[in-house]
């Protein structure tokens, strides 16, 4: 005895599927479906949005030639020289005190290794501070002349220096 079920290739009774040319199938005719509206996330209408107002506040700037036209005579060109001249100085003299007085605690150490651990570190820390004020000071030279070889620079009016 033999459970499969027929197959319907072999068996003359099985019944036939129906033919394709009496009914529409909706990959052949989709005129009796209706359209269906899919919702925008917020997210995209968000950043749709977002996009538009940087196009249209950012028009003005982008017709300039140099980078910071804008600004001139204005309060932004005011604060950039106030902020460059705070860190220049304020930020020079600070790290040479802090690195002075990390190396006086060094030679004062003597053979104690605490001290001398906690003077290397006051050491590194003032020396890294002092990198960092330097790079603030050099940075906005140097991506001008990177940018004057990629064809735009700052306008006069924004370098701090």
């Amino acid at each position: 005895m033999n459970n499969s079920p027929p197959d319907p290739a072999s068996d003359a009774t099985a019944t036939e599927s129906p033919s394709t040319d009496d009914q529409p199938t909706e990959s052949s005719d989709s005129s009796h479906l209706k359209p269906t509206l899919t919702r925008v996330p917020p997210r995209v209408v968000s950043l749709a949005m977002g996009l538009a107002f940087l196009v249209v506040a950012v028009g003005p700037a982008a017709a300039q030639n140099q980078v910071g036209d804008v600004y001139c005579n204005t309060g932004v060109a005011t604060g950039i020289d106030l902020v460059f001249g705070a860190v220049a100085g304020l930020g020079l003299p600070a790290t040479g005190f802090y690195t002075g007085k990390a190396g006086l605690s060094y030679m004062r150490a003597g053979g104690n290794p605490e001290k001398k651990n906690d003077a290397k570190e006051k050491l590194v820390m003032s020396g890294i501070g002092f990198g960092i004020v330097v790079l603030a000071l050099v940075s906005p030279e140097l991506i001008d002349k990177v940018g004057s070889q990629m064809g735009f620079g700052f306008s006069d009016c924004v370098k701090p220096f």
